[in-house]
């Protein structure tokens, strides 16, 4: 069995008898990973799907084990060293980060960066900073900083917090919204677009449990037809380019994943790119009544059935 069959299937709704067989099964996977495949890509892509679940024993030792296997080897693996410290417990963390994290960022950008300004290399310089600068600010509007429904307090503070992350990305990119397109302010895509999609799928079940059923309604039509704007795009097609990042031209892809097919979009000269997307991944947004509940005040409404059969029209297609 998977580690990601264990984790995203079968764990969630089982009882704590089945949990702790779950928790041995995937530690048992772990361990036999790293016997026999601590030297592969595999073994520490591990790092990159960690979750709560792994800070359990016996599953956390065997991490530990399997981390120090390939570090022993590879001690600037980044994927699992940011990745393990993420799950470390809090006693140990302190000496692991001693041993494996760097004191000053020596990532290839970082090198670059200071070598083309100590240079006054202008024309390297530049789409290096622009691509710095747009991976700074897709940082600072994370659509994971609301991956969850949970825990994030009083639900209209909540909503503004996306709203503020929705206007930074208003204001860097001299765009205001519409009332048709109170997201996407054109429904047009842009390199925004996963952070849009998914703040604006967050803003609107949140306005639905506030009671703004037009509003939130507004939003997911916006959100939808955003989607379906970038999904009609043939590969390889431009999208309009970001005012603050002129040197940055964006062009769709499609790409194999292990889940499928996804499309995202890259810039050439670069290689800085948005998050990919799945349609099938709206349409759990969408249609999951547990982990997306507070949708569940706007469920029968024609509008919402509406984005629902389009994403089903789209996710079909994969």
């Amino acid at each position: 069995m998977k580690c990601a069959d264990i984790l995203n299937n079968e764990y969630p709704s089982a009882n704590e008898e089945k949990k702790a067989e779950l928790r041995a099964k995937l530690a048992e996977t772990v361990r036999l990973l790293r016997r026999d495949f601590s030297d592969t890509e595999a073994a520490a892509a591990l790092f990159t799907s960690l979750g709560e679940v792994e800070m359990q024993e016996p599953i956390l030792s065997e991490c530990r084990l399997l981390a120090e296997a390939i570090l022993k080897k590879d001690p600037k693996n980044c994927e699992v060293i940011m990745g393990f410290s993420q799950i470390e417990e809090d006693g140990r963390i302190s000496d692991f980060l001693d041993k494996y994290s760097t004191s000053c960022d020596t990532s290839r950008d970082s090198c670059l960066f200071e070598r083309y300004l100590t240079r006054g290399d202008a024309e390297k310089f530049e789409p290096l900073r622009q691509k710095m600068l747009y991976n700074t600010l897709r940082d600072a509007v994370s659509w994971q900083l609301f991956r969850s429904l949970d825990d994030y307090g009083d639900i209209k503070e909540s909503a503004e917090r996306i709203i503020t992350c929705l206007g930074i990305i208003h204001t860097f990119e001299d765009e205001m919204p519409t009332s048709e397109h109170p997201v996407s302010c054109d429904g047009e895509p842009d390199c925004w677009i996963f952070e849009k999609v998914w703040h604006g799928l967050r803003l609107s079940c949140r306005e639905a449990m506030l009671g703004e059923t037009e509003e939130a309604l507004t939003v997911l039509e916006d959100v939808i037809g955003l989607v379906e704007a970038a999904e009609r795009l043939p590969e390889g097609a431009k999208i309009k380019s970001s005012r603050f990042l002129p040197d940055l031209s964006w062009s769709k892809a499609v790409t194999e994943f292990d889940w499928g097919k996804s499309f995202h979009f890259l810039t050439e000269q670069d290689g800085c790119w948005t998050y990919p997307f799945d349609a099938r991944d709206l349409l759990n947004a969408l249609t999951d009544e547990k982990g997306w509940a507070w949708f569940n005040p706007i469920r029968n409404e024609p509008r919402f059935k509406a984005c629902v059969e389009s994403m089903k029209r789209l996710a079909e297609k994969k």
